[in-house]
């Protein structure tokens, strides 16, 4: 009997013991210092590991008072299977980083996380051999070599170099590792790259990884971790740059053209990134990636170099010329009746837009004619990306230019001040005259009985996460798809539209005028990677200054252009080439600034149209 009691009781003790353990491991993780020291004082055990392998140490990474604490009564910076210098370089916690290191952490110690690498692709494999003799041979050779080159067993790992190299861009950080004897030829366990390549595919612009930041902290606090207030008022911006990182990277042996698993270099792969990051390339390239081996360019476009300087930029006036000396008739505005000149002004619509381009081909003998009819353009994802491309390098020039001619240009963010406007400016249904070409068609006689018909749909894409719509203002044929097209640009006779967007839409939004940007496009030829610009438009519509609501009982022409301007190439100038690493967008930025210039001087009365 006092054998079974002592027994129970020691059950009992070692039950409380490692329940104080991880109730240790609650309070490091919580940041909560008061709770730690009374249960280390209580007998918790500061290198105790819990069934997952953290330890109290290991999960203090945001708290460096609980990380001296627990180091100086004992804990081991090495122990458990995710190791504070680990966490600690994920998350910018550098004085929790100098301690450890201080304390004997070694830097290639990795984080080890149960996972089951190749399950997904073993579960691919499966089906497709089930498929029996239909299965497809090409397919299954392929998973079976990706499970080749996948680790072994179901772990993996990641060390503290990987981490702070794929999370952060902090350039402390990695120094701290590096300078402790962090290897920087490590060979990821699932893609077969270096420490060159975790850090060209992970890298984020500083306002992504910031937003990343907020995001997660609310998930993190409900997970029951302490987030301190340094991290989350922590400014990113001041951490370092691509190129610093690299930098650092191949000063310490990195290998910039080490091939990953894919027969990639850092380069390569990069360049092949569904968006290409222009600062990723081109630190690379700075520090020596070869282009040329890869078969690709670096060289100016055509439209970088038409667009060099604000001065190369040809831009027109480009809208009716009926009713601009009228007393309120006509499609545009007389500027002398506006008293007062626009001052705030929103910016409603900036897109690409793609009308898509078509070819007929037909071919003799002696006995018969054929035909053939294709129809392309440029394809969606494609097109997402050159349109935040033109939109990033231009729209402070856009904004700045009209600021400095006294107007301020409101983005969506700044002009839907308010639910209502925003439910407003969601809900416009926009009025036009002329209806809006959505597609564009091609078709051929040939020979006795032959018909070649094609079709596809333009392409109309606003930035990505701006909140933009993109309201028409094309004058672009519904059959055709000609270069010339945009020539002109705009509906010319459309009363509909100038009043629906320039009063309906500018008096909801409570602004003095509206904006319209286009950027038109064209995808040269269907089997070659070749863009160009075709045309970029500026358009500005306001109410009537000649007529109300009261004088236009019908209201007809309550809204008019009060100015345009168009940059027009026959031939489309390419700004991405097919050879090209990425599109070339800067040049927008003159091309808007030329356009706002032309546009502020007519609206302001220092210009007319002479043209």
């Amino acid at each position: 009997m006092k054998k079974f009691v002592l027994i129970l009781l020691c059950a009992i003790s070692s039950w409380q013991l490692q329940a104080q353990n991880d109730e240790l491991i609650t309070a490091s993780l919580k940041g909560d210092f008061a709770k730690v020291k009374s249960l280390v004082e209580s007998g918790a055990n500061v290198k105790y590991v819990d069934p997952n392998g953290n330890t109290p140490l290991g999960v203090a990474y945001f708290s460096p008072e609980i990380a001296e604490y627990l180091l100086s009564k004992g804990a081991d910076p090495n122990g458990g299977s995710a190791p504070v210098l680990v966490s600690a370089s994920r998350y910018y916690s550098v004085d929790v980083m100098k301690m450890a290191l201080k304390a004997g952490a070694d830097p290639n110690k990795p984080l080890v996380v149960k996972v089951d690498a190749s399950a997904a692709i073993r579960k691919l494999l499966e089906d497709e051999k089930a498929k029996g003799k239909k299965a497809n041979k090409g397919m299954v050779k392929a998973y079976e070599d990706m499970i080749a080159k996948m680790p072994a067993g179901n772990t993996t790992s990641y060390s503290a170099l990987q981490w702070a190299v794929g999370n952060t861009n902090c350039r402390e950080c990695i120094e701290l590792l590096l300078n402790a004897g962090a290897k920087t030829d490590f060979k990821n366990n699932l893609t077969g790259g270096n420490i060159v390549h975790e850090l060209e595919s992970t890298w984020i612009p500083n306002s992504q990884r910031a937003a990343n930041i907020q995001t997660n902290i609310p998930y993190f606090e409900k997970a029951g971790m302490g987030i301190p207030d340094w991290y989350k008022n922590l400014d990113v911006s001041k951490y370092g740059d691509m190129d610093d990182i690299l930098t650092l990277l191949i000063n310490k042996g990195a290998d910039i053209e080490f091939v990953d698993n894919n027969g990639r270099t850092p380069l390569k792969d990069a360049i092949l990134q569904p968006t290409p990051k222009e600062d990723v390339v081109m630190a690379l390239v700075n520090h020596g990636a070869n282009v040329k081996k890869l078969g690709m360019t670096l060289e100016d476009t055509e439209f970088t170099k038409e667009t060099s300087t604000v001065d190369k930029v040809k831009t027109r006036y480009d809208f009716p010329r009926e009713g601009r000396n009228s007393g309120g008739g006509g499609y545009s505005a007389n500027m002398d009746l506006l008293k007062t000149k626009p001052k705030r002004v929103a910016l409603i619509s900036y897109y690409l837009y793609d009308p898509g381009k078509g070819k007929t081909k037909t071919s003799s003998t002696s006995t018969m004619t054929t035909t053939s009819v294709s129809v392309w353009r440029t394809p969606n994802e494609i097109g997402q990306a050159q349109v935040n491309g033109f939109y990033s390098k231009s729209i402070d020039a856009l904004k700045g230019t009209f600021k400095e001619n006294g107007i301020d240009l409101l983005t969506p963010d700044e002009f839907l001040d308010t639910d209502e406007k925003a439910e407003f400016y969601y809900g416009f249904d926009q009025e036009s005259a002329k209806k809006e070409k959505t597609s564009i068609k091609r078709g051929a006689v040939g020979g006795i009985f032959q018909v070649a018909v094609a079709d596809a749909s333009t392409l109309k894409v606003s930035p990505s996460g701006k909140g933009y719509r993109s309201f028409f203002i094309a004058n672009e044929g519904e059959d055709e798809s000609m270069l010339a097209n945009f020539q002109g640009g705009v509906f010319s006779a459309n009363r509909k539209m100038s009043s629906s967007l320039g009063y309906d839409l500018a008096k909801g939004l409570g602004v003095d005028a509206v904006i319209v940007v286009y950027v038109c496009t064209r995808k040269i030829k269907i089997d070659k990677e070749d863009y160009g610009v075709n045309s970029v438009v500026t358009m500005m519509l306001g109410p009537n200054p000649g007529k109300s609501e009261e004088t236009d009982a019908e209201a007809k022409n309550l809204g008019q252009f009060y100015c345009g301007t168009r940059t027009y190439y026959g031939t489309p100038v390419l700004f991405k080439e097919s050879k090209g690493v990425f599109g070339q967008y800067d040049g927008m930025a003159n091309v808007m600034k030329s356009h706002v210039e032309k546009m502020c001087r007519y609206v302001n009365g220092k210009e007319k149209d002479t043209e």
